[in-house]
């Protein structure tokens, strides 16, 4: 059976999943799939790449994600920005994955269009809105890596849900 773009980022998945990212190495890809590691090059150009192909499967829900109508744009803003931060919470390591990814490209990656767009919605311009949006994904990159980070030390993190919503709440005025 030929290998595929998806059984690697299928296989790569799983060891996100079960190791974290620090067990993530095309070498053990590889190894995962039976294959010697430049098979996978193949396929994916580098582990950039496969790492940004993870973090668009991770956030690949919000394209969908529905909004009450009557909520205004910011509270719209501030809902999708809460389930980013859920999306990327669920998976171990979760915020350095989407972090790489959103170094190489920061205004293509889930949510950032369409948080600029709300946040334009809202009266604001569209080169402020995209600062905006950036700075809100940023933040919540920040705020998962520290909460998973204190998670994975045995720390507390019962006032983390707490201060997002605040920062979310002061980023969006």
């Amino acid at each position: 059976m030929a290998l595929s773009r998806d059984q690697i980022v299928d296989a790569a998945w799983g060891i996100l999943q079960s190791y974290g990212l620090g067990d993530l190495s095309m070498r053990r890809l590889a190894k995962e799939l039976g294959v010697q590691p430049g098979a996978l090059y193949w396929h994916v150009a580098n582990k950039q790449e496969l790492l940004g192909v993870l973090a668009q499967r991770m956030v690949a829900p919000l394209s969908t994600l529905q909004f009450d109508d009557a909520a205004t744009p910011r509270e719209r803003a501030a809902h999708l920005t809460r389930e980013f931060r859920s999306l990327i919470l669920a998976v171990r390591d979760g915020a350095d994955v989407v972090s790489v990814a959103h170094s190489i490209t920061p205004g293509d990656l889930s949510p950032v269009p369409k948080l600029a767009t709300l946040v334009t919605e809202s009266g604001t311009s569209r080169e402020e809105a995209v600062a905006t949006a950036l700075t809100l994904v940023r933040f919540t990159l920040g705020s998962v890596t520290t909460q998973q980070t204190r998670q994975a030390m045995g720390l507390d993190t019962s006032t983390s849900e707490a201060e997002f919503t605040a920062g979310v709440t002061l980023l969006l005025g």
